[in-house]
């Protein structure tokens, strides 16, 4: 376990062991978690997330696509 300090604003610096083996690097993305009496860092794989709901409006442009979605919601009122 390594050892980081809490700066004036807030701010943590992960050791360069555990950057190195995760695979962090600027502009990389984590979750924040706290849990009892530990805060825990989570890396987010953006690899996971590409692509999703791609296929959701194919040949659709997203305003027509949003106002369809309202209309279905409203029909159902």
């Amino acid at each position: 376990m390594t050892q980081a300090t809490v700066g004036t604003r807030y701010q943590v610096v992960i050791p360069w062991k555990e950057r190195s083996r995760l695979g962090l690097r600027p502009g990389s993305k984590v979750q924040v978690c706290a849990e009892k009496d530990r805060i825990i860092i989570y890396p987010i794989d953006n690899n996971m997330l590409r692509g999703i709901g791609r296929d959701i409006a194919d040949d659709m442009d997203p305003s027509t696509y949003i106002k369809r979605l309202r209309e279905e919601w409203e029909s159902r009122s």
